[in-house]
């Protein structure tokens, strides 16, 4: 019994892991940010992509992770409106 039990539990564990780790798109956001601030659309520049639903959806998925935070505004021109400013949780 004990045994089932701890296999039930690792591989819910590790379902749970792999369910919550960055997608491919998200990792390159990381690795796109380093250790500067960007908005959705500098990322979504800097990575040629033309569509800021490349990136955004990724952004709201880092965040819930607690990878990145959104803690600065920025004026974007082209919208003209005030956008966040994304950076990795552990960078200051």
């Amino acid at each position: 019994m004990y045994s089932t039990t701890f296999n039930s539990v690792t591989q819910t564990t590790r379902l749970e892991a792999y369910l919550r780790r960055p997608t491919p798109r998200a990792r390159q956001i990381l690795y796109t940010l380093g250790t500067r601030q960007m908005t959705a659309r500098q990322l979504a520049n800097e990575m040629k992509f033309s569509d800021l639903n490349s990136v955004k959806p990724r952004l709201t998925e880092l965040k819930e992770m607690g990878l990145i935070v959104a803690d600065k505004v920025t004026y974007d021109s082209i919208t003209g409106r005030n956008v966040a400013l994304w950076r990795k949780s552990d960078v200051r």
